[in-house]
């Protein structure tokens, strides 16, 4: 595997990558949901991050919780940063399709057509994960791009929920 590729697949590994993974299919259907229905623009990217954020409090929460089931007796309120700082990879893998969504919009495309490129963008994120996941765990590079394209699969589905909605 080359350096640069390595170090992705590295640097995503330390990230969490399946709150990374978790954060961009959340955004995807989300935008693929509320831009079908919404009449602005600010709508669906507000609608989108608001599901976001509640999406990431509720790994929020449930971190803490976990943490009592492992036995850690602080308080909540001394359980929260840390919970929150580790399941912020969920924010940090929705972020980027939200903003691809809003560029496009601030460049002048329609509410429809920079929601199909953010989903695209989606679609390309979780097939570039799956990708490197696989040839981080040593697979050939053939099986490598099988397991790019099945990842992919699942912002397929959300393109696809996307047009039919439509």
């Amino acid at each position: 595997m080359t350096t640069f590729r390595a170090d992705l697949a590295e640097r995503i590994a330390r990230a969490d990558p399946a709150g990374l993974l978790y954060g961009g299919i959340v955004t995807a259907a989300v935008l693929a949901a509320v831009s079908a229905h919404a009449e602005t623009t600010e709508h669906v990217a507000i609608a989108t991050f608001a599901v976001l954020f509640l999406y990431w409090l509720a790994h929020v929460y449930v971190a803490t919780q976990t943490m009592q089931y492992g036995g850690d007796r602080r308080p909540v309120h001394r359980r929260l940063v840390p919970a929150a700082l580790h399941e912020s990879s969920v924010l940090k893998g929705g972020i980027p399709a939200l903003t691809v969504y809003v560029v496009c919009s601030l460049l002048g495309a329609e509410r429809a057509t920079a929601a199909v490129v953010a989903l695209d963008f989606s679609v390309a994120f979780l097939m570039i994960a799956g990708y490197l996941g696989a040839l981080r765990a040593g697979l050939p590079a053939r099986q490598a791009v099988l397991e790019g394209v099945a990842a992919g699969v699942l912002g397929g589905l959300a393109v696809f929920a996307k047009t039919l909605l439509h």
